[in-house]
């Protein structure tokens, strides 16, 4: 298969609202280590949208990509981030190229193809694929017991409910959150500001712990509204909490949104470090919302581990 075709069928469910030069450059700096983005740096978006369009030879990049590969998991887990319905799709699309590939398969099967492109375009000879060996059980058991796919998806659930105001989740044997007494440990004006605050970003920072992370960044609205709460409201209000700690929570919350954000409005791409990010992001949202969480909520159950990016 020819890159242009492969990028096309990813872009008709993926892709968004993004325009075909981010697309590309997203998809290349995502099979990239952390060197990625500074090695593409000098190639114009111009010179993407040609290598989407099949206009330009991808012989030179894909080389370049071959020779900086990240780690095994990272395309996948890039494409996992769109969320099962998704992963439904992306089978779907390739369902004529790609054989035996299924939901459960598919962003690994897809990888697959992508080095396969890639090794061609270059000239390199075609190595064993990762999912050559595994079956569908085999995949779905490495990835429950690799992520704790359960767990996470308890977390999901209880961060939306808080958020929504609903508290009578369904829970399974998996510890959830505790919820206590609504009793703050800051003042009444810290408290006041605190909720303003929240309620203009608990909304993101749920959107970007949750599995489906990916596609709120992809159509650019979510970076936007970022960059839009800081420059008219929070830039100069953050400054007016009392507590310092929480004025530091605050300020380091924003300012890993201001990173996600400036990366995707001026390099069109997410950060490598970006699974940090999600992480500190996640902690921060549980230290913003001090009345709703107990002592002993099981933190290392989440994500990471709690001590991962601790502020």
């Amino acid at each position: 298969m020819e890159f242009k075709v492969f990028a096309k069928k990813l872009k008709n469910v993926i892709g968004g609202k993004s325009n075909t030069k981010i697309f590309t450059k997203t998809l290349f700096e995502t099979m990239m280590n952390e060197s990625g983005p500074e090695l593409l740096k000098g190639t114009s978006l111009d010179t993407f949208k040609a290598y989407f369009n099949g206009n330009t030879s991808i012989s030179r990049v894909a080389a370049l990509i071959l020779a900086n590969l990240g780690d095994d998991d990272e395309f996948p887990s890039y494409l996992e981030g769109f969320g099962e319905t998704t992963a439904q799709l992306l089978a779907d699309e390739f369902k004529d190229d790609i054989p035996d590939i299924n939901s459960v398969n598919a962003s690994l099967k897809i990888t697959d193809l992508f080095l396969e492109i890639l090794r061609e375009a270059s000239g390199k000879e075609k190595s064993t694929p990762k999912s050559a060996d595994k079956t569908s059980h085999d995949i779905l058991e490495e990835k429950i017991l690799a992520s704790g796919q359960a767990i996470a998806d308890a977390w999901g659930n209880a961060v939306s409910n808080l958020v929504n105001g609903n508290n009578t989740a369904e829970t399974t044997s998996i510890p959830l959150p505790e919820e206590i007494a609504d009793v703050s440990p800051y003042s009444s004006e810290d408290n006041l500001l605190l909720q303003a605050f929240t309620a203009d970003y608990d909304e993101i920072m749920v959107a970007l712990i949750g599995e489906n992370y990916a596609a709120s960044l992809i159509d650019m609205s979510l970076p936007c509204k970022i960059k839009d709460l800081y420059e008219t409201k929070w830039m100069s209000k953050a400054d007016t909490f009392a507590d310092p700690s929480l004025k530091s929570y605050v300020f380091g919350l924003i300012g890993e949104l201001n990173n996600i954000s400036n990366s995707f409005l001026v390099d069109g791409s997410v950060t490598p470090f970006f699974g940090n990010v999600r992480t500190k992001i996640r902690n921060l949202y549980v230290k913003l919302h001090p009345g709703q969480f107990s002592g002993a909520f099981p933190y290392d159950a989440f994500i990471d581990d709690w001590d991962d990016g601790e502020y």
